[in-house]
């Protein structure tokens, strides 16, 4: 992962650039902030971001997290249709009731492993969290 840029984006900012049409961002540095759950952010791509928020009942349909640290992100009862998780540390992430559909997890990094498509199909979707 990159290192952080020098003066992030607030969470008022990027609910402001989203708002506005803006769906790709880079290096965010969001902890336990809230206004993430209920919310629709399909089409959305988070690069090199450290998400630990809450996005339950959110809408992330064709979403991406590229290179991302979501170790505690909740995506319990989100809808993850035709979303990626590529290159992220995953540790503790939540995806209970979550929609899979053709969802796509790819190298990413758990438990002291890399972990992929196999390791979430087996391990997430029947319990729907790896805690």
């Amino acid at each position: 992962m990159n290192m952080k840029q020098q003066n992030p984006m607030t969470y008022i900012e990027f609910f402001e650039a989203y708002n506005n049409g803006q769906r790709h961002f880079l290096d965010l540095d969001f902890e336990y902030v809230e206004g993430f759950s209920n919310k629709d952010f399909s089409n959305i791509i988070f690069e090199n971001c450290f998400l630990y928020v809450d996005f339950k009942n959110s809408n992330l349909t064709n979403a991406q997290f590229i290179g991302c640290n979501i170790k505690e992100i909740d995506l319990s009862e989100t809808n993850l249709t035709n979303a990626l998780i590529k290159n992220c540390l995953i540790e503790s992430a939540g995806f209970k009731g979550a929609i899979v559909t053709n969802f796509k997890f790819i190298d990413n990094y758990g438990y002291g492993a890399t972990v992929g498509q196999k390791w979430f199909d087996e391990n997430l979707t029947s319990t729907g969290t790896n805690e």
